[in-house]
């Protein structure tokens, strides 16, 4: 998250800022906690929590919020959730800080690089035959359009946000099972499989840009074509071209965009050396939770997917 008061950004620098999805490492159902019970991520988070004083902890409820603890998940600050009030979050930082110092000292702790690490996914994104990572943007409107705009004037002048209110973006995953769907046989066009290309659409053709929106329904997938074509060849290596086009209506919501993408296929190895497909469309409408009440267009949504791969 940016935020735009100096000193939020004066304190942080003593920080390693960190964003997650928190279910994932505090989830409450007993499935959840069966699959995470000796993952690192979630024992770190769980000795956290269990520190954090019964007052700023949401029980029951989402665990979102603005955490702030040690490299052993010792607790220094918190607040179950985010708080948009920035004097509120200074507080916090300042008394984190405090606790932070006296900790180091007590356990010897020094200042040292943070490691780079991998890039890393779900573990049923990483296991899949295919694994795509999914862009989401909102694009230029026509100018003086502030419509698209996250938060309003009033936010402006609190300093709230600032960074934030011209644009924003979220990202997604998209397996599927069988890559050779992807790869024409011979040199003709051929159309990718309706249930290949239904997959896409339901999955990752969504307005989840500022928030959550679930995957569409089959019933709201009214068009969905998507065509593929060799268009070079070089030793074991195939680029592919893909066009086609979607259109994804309910009663409340709506996405009509255009597919073009390009793909490298080794044949040799059967995997793709890359992977991008590009979907540009009006998106209009609004969901639960995906933010868009005072923004249901019509506007201009990008979307990228392209081929995961740890760095």
């Amino acid at each position: 998250m940016v935020w735009s008061d100096p000193r939020i950004i004066e304190l942080s620098r003593e920080f390693v800022p960190v964003a997650e999805e928190v279910h994932f490492l505090y989830p409450e159902s007993a499935r959840a906690l069966a699959r995470l019970k000796d993952d690192p991520g979630h024992l770190l988070f769980k000795r956290y929590s269990e520190s954090v004083p019964e007052a700023d902890w949401n029980a029951t409820g989402t665990k979102q919020g603005i955490y702030m603890f040690g490299p052993d998940g010792e607790y220094l600050e918190g607040l179950h959730a985010a708080s948009g009030h920035a004097g509120r979050l200074v507080r916090r930082l300042e008394r984190a800080l405090v606790r932070w110092r006296e900790l180091a000292k007590v356990k010897s702790y020094a200042n040292a690089p943070v490691p780079r690490g991998d890039a890393v996914a779900p573990p049923d994104v990483a296991s899949a035959p295919l694994a795509l990572i999914v862009y989401l943007r909102d694009l230029p409107r026509t100018a003086g359009d502030d419509s698209g705009r996250r938060f309003n004037a009033a936010d402006a002048r609190n300093g709230m946000w600032i960074n934030f209110m011209n644009w924003a973006w979220n990202q997604n995953w998209l397996t599927l099972a069988d890559p050779t769907a992807l790869v024409p046989e011979g040199r003709e066009p051929q159309a990718v499989a309706p249930a290949v290309v239904e997959r896409i659409c339901r999955r990752a053709l969504v307005d989840n840009v500022r928030g959550q929106n679930p995957a569409w329904r089959a019933d709201a997938v009214e068009e969905a074509e998507l065509s593929m074509a060799v268009i070079a060849t070089k030793g074991h290596l195939r680029t592919i071209e893909y066009r086609g086009h979607a259109r994804m209506k309910t009663a409340t919501q709506r996405y009509e965009p255009r597919l073009y993408g390009q793909a490298v296929w080794n044949t040799q190895q059967e995997r793709f050396e890359s992977f991008d497909l590009i979907s540009i469309g009006e998106r209009e409408g609004a969901a639960r939770f995906n933010q868009r009440d005072e923004d249901r267009g019509p506007a201009p949504l990008g979307i990228a997917i392209g081929l995961f791969r740890p760095n």
